[in-house]
């Protein structure tokens, strides 16, 4: 098994990307959701099985081992790339002109890695 089977992440992932849009019925559909987002979220409604997994949820400084936010990007990247993830869409934020993006979490405040050479990988469920 994975740690995508073994903690049902995809149910999960889906129940965290299912967020209204702030004006209902907006043309834009649903917001997007970054993966540090997804991330927070995640470690916020499912602490035991965050703990277990053991990644940190990410940011700037996470070091060299792969964060929850960069496992999840990865993933649902893949997933959607292959076709395995219906109903969920992706794109990428670039990072011109973008100097700071900062995120609050149980673990405190999260900076995301960003810069000109960089892209913010976002997520959500389509409205069919």
């Amino acid at each position: 098994m994975t740690i995508w089977d073994d903690f049902s992440i995809e149910a999960r992932v889906r129940e965290i990307l299912d967020v209204p849009s702030h004006v209902p019925g907006h043309h834009f559909g649903r917001p997007f959701l970054t993966a540090y987002q997804i991330a927070i979220s995640f470690a916020e409604r499912f602490p035991s099985d965050h703990g277990l997994i053991g990644k940190q949820i990410g940011g700037k400084d996470a070091g060299p081992s792969q964060s929850l936010a960069q496992y999840l990007a990865k993933e649902l990247s893949a997933g959607i790339k292959n076709r395995r993830l219906p109903g969920i869409e992706g794109a990428d934020l670039h990072g011109t002109h973008l100097k700071k993006l900062e995120y609050r979490s149980s673990e405190g405040n999260l900076e995301a890695s960003t810069g000109s050479s960089s892209e913010l990988s976002m997520f959500r469920v389509c409205d069919d």
